[in-house]
Parts: structure tokens; sequence; C-alpha cells
């Protein structure tokens, strides 16, 4: 399954697509789920799909229904997306930026809530339908390869961030090299909507990624587990000019 075939399936706005598995594909409500994290070693696949996923939503939203804050350790992976007109505020390789980025994030999370209160709404997709100004959505896309995850204050952020963000139409995607990272813990008050693991691990591992049964996977295919439910998917392919292609028509 290639990217094309991605963009022609029956597939609402506020719906992507994370992966096939032969004729089949698992489709998320990014509203229902508004934080992934997607860990694996390097060139298993997880900026791959870090770019399936934005470039999914680039498709389906205009500049002015979405807006980027892009956070990246390596200054490489998402430095085309900010050249684009949807790019709002970025960190590429500026650890200390990133941490004010972030804290920005948290004062738009605060000002969201402001502006619902005040309208009487109880979320953003209601205070869309309800006003005629629009709260447009605001992807915050992390990708960390450079252990930004150990820097003071940034994982009490990062749960403040995903734990306040529902409702309010932000979309939080962090991609990290950490395999054992702390916010897979199975703590429903620090937890991501959607867990992603591109590694494997033995059966002696039992803290590792809070998977259970996980084996060897392919490079490009991965672990994902959405409400408690887990499957093995693999990456949607897609060539290097498609990146090109879809934010130049942007």
């Amino acid at each position: 399954m290639n990217f094309e075939d991605i963009l022609k399936k029956d597939v609402s706005k506020k719906e992507i697509i994370l992966g096939h598995n032969g004729n089949r594909y698992l489709k998320v409500d990014i509203y229902e789920n508004p934080s992934i994290i997607i860990t694996g070693e390097t060139g298993t696949g997880k900026s791959i799909l870090l770019d399936e996923i934005l470039l999914q939503l680039f498709t389906k939203y205009t500049s002015l229904e979405m807006n980027l804050i892009a956070i990246d350790t390596s200054g490489v992976e998402l430095n085309y997306y900010t050249q684009t007109r949807y790019s709002l505020i970025n960190a590429l390789n500026d650890k200390n930026k990133a941490l004010v980025v972030l804290e920005n994030v948290i004062k738009e999370i605060h000002h969201r809530k402001d502006i619902l209160d005040k309208n009487n709404c109880n979320n953003a997709f209601e205070y869309n339908n309800k006003t005629n100004k629009k709260m447009p959505l605001l992807v915050v896309a992390i990708d960390d390869n450079d252990s930004l995850l150990d820097e003071p204050d940034i994982d009490n952020i990062l749960k403040y961030i995903i734990t306040n963000i529902k409702g309010l139409n932000i979309f939080l995607v962090l991609v990290t090299n950490d395999v054992h990272n702390k916010f897979f813990i199975n703590d429903e008050n620090t937890n991501a909507s959607i867990l992603i693991s591109f590694d494997y691990a033995s059966e002696t591992e039992s803290n590792y990624a809070n998977l259970p049964n996980v084996e060897d996977l392919e490079i490009g295919k991965f672990k994902i587990k959405v409400n408690n439910k887990i499957y093995k998917f693999s990456n949607i392919e897609f060539d290097d000019n498609i990146i090109k292609r879809v934010l130049e028509t942007k």
C-alpha cells in the first residue's frame, strides 16, 4: 500500500491512517486520540511514519485551518515542514529553544481553555460550530534524536500537554529513540492515546514499552497500542518526492 492509495480511502478530515497489514489499514480519529508516541532505534522507520502522519494532515487542511509547531533535535527530519505557511514556531537542533516552544504550547492550552469557558463551550469542535471564529488544528510534531527527554522539566511538560489537549483541537506526535520511554508506563494520567514501538525485545525484558509479547520486527514494521488493543502494522510506502510535492501544493 502506498501513499496515493491512502489518499483514495474513505477517511474523514479528522482521521488519519497509521500503517497497513496487507489490505487492512488502521484508521484513527485524532480528535479522540490527540497524542501519539513513537519509539524505536535509528533506521527502524519512526520518522517515515511521522512523515506519513504529517503529509496526510497537509492534504486535508489549509494553512488557515492548521498550524504546525515543530521540534527537531537533529534539525533535519522536520526542516521541510518549517518552511511552509503552516509553520507557527519551531526549534531545530536547539534543546533550549525546544523547552521554550513547549512552554508556549502550554500557554496555548490555557488560552484555548479560556476561550471555551468564555463561550460556554465544552470543546473546540462545539466552539467552531457555535461561533464564526474557528479554533484551528494545532499540530505539535517532535522528532527527538538527541535525548531531549533527558532534559530537566521536559517530561513533566510533555505529561501536562498529553493530559490536557483533548477537546482543544491540538494533536501531538512524539518520535524518540528512547526505547524504554517513560511515557509507556501503564498509567492513565501519563499515557498518550496511541503508543507505537518499532523495536523488539526478549521475553525477559518485562518493562519493555508495556507491550506484551513483543517479537522481532522487520524494518518498517511496528507494534501499536490503541485503546489497550495491540496490532502489528507496516509503514505506508512513499518516495522522497512526495514530501516536496505535497508541500509545494500548499
